[in-house]
């Protein structure tokens, strides 16, 4: 009898942990929820400044496309965004979704819609579905050679592959929100912006080693990263006669810039610039 009973309870208990796993996985709306895992109600302030709930709409056919969330921060250049896809008739939209990542090729039926990203820099889209409608969360980093030429607030696009103008495929884009929520260090080797997102650090040079430690007012190490350790993402920028070389980290964490007092450069104390 005691068999008999304690198999029905470890079924009911796997059948509930499945049901909240799969729960917790497509019902992901929020911005800050989707790509910050160890988000509280600290971390939540944070974003006070940067937060955009956005109620864009591009309709096209019976698609409403719907930029419902952004997080943007001009300075450091990087961004996540909440978009949603629905059938103005209740169908499911149909979408192209890698099964191992999560991540979107594209969106529509016969893969109608695809993004175009027009600056240089990482650009990543995952998808998931709640009931009929289509969720999609975008994160970039922009590390564009010409950024001053590059209009931000229309770099990602959206391309419907039914309709041309001029042989060409008819793009739609959203304006998105740039704030300006950073802090500004200055050392002999360039300039450094740090936002609650991460951090961007322009030098004129490459650095075979760079050590950026972020301490706060007690001066004790919040984080660090490192380029030996893969930890910080380089490039070349180039803009007319001036070539720099861009190093960024994007955070896991968001991080309360207020309470930064102090960021060290392979040891060396940086000047804030106020």
């Amino acid at each position: 009898m005691k068999k008999k009973i304690i198999i029905p309870l470890s079924i009911i208990v796997i059948v509930f942990l499945v049901a909240n796993i799969v729960t917790y996985a497509y019902s992901n709306e929020n911005l800050f929820e989707f790509f910050f895992a160890d988000n509280n109600a600290v971390q939540k302030k944070i974003t006070n400044n940067l937060l955009t709930r956005e109620n864009q709409k591009i309709e096209i056919d019976n698609y409403i496309i719907n930029l419902k969330e952004s997080l943007c921060e001009k300075k450091t250049q990087l961004g996540y965004l909440v978009i949603s896809v629905s059938d103005k008739n209740g169908n499911k939209v149909d979408a192209d979704i890698d099964k191992k990542n999560n991540t979107i090729k594209s969106f529509g039926e016969d893969n109608r819609f695809t993004f175009e990203y027009e600056a240089t820099g990482t650009f990543t889209k995952y998808a998931e579905y709640k009931g009929n409608k289509l969720y999609i969360y975008v994160s970039f980093e922009i590390n564009n050679e010409i950024w001053q030429d590059t209009d931000l607030n229309k770099c990602i696009k959206i391309t419907d592959t039914a309709k041309r103008i001029n042989k060409k495929y008819k793009q739609y884009n959203f304006d998105l929100k740039f704030a300006e929520n950073c802090k500004k260090f200055k050392s002999k080797d360039g300039v450094l912006y740090l936002s609650p997102l991460g951090l961007r650090f322009l030098t004129d040079t490459t650095m075979d080693e760079l050590v950026i430690a972020i301490k706060d007012e007690n001066d004790k190490t919040i984080n660090s990263f490192s380029n030996s350790d893969n930890m910080l993402s380089e490039s070349g920028k180039r803009y007319k006669d001036i070539t720099k070389v861009q190093y960024a980290a994007e955070f896991d964490e968001l991080l309360d810039i207020k309470k930064i007092n102090n960021i060290y450069i392979n040891r060396n104390k940086l000047e804030e610039v106020k």
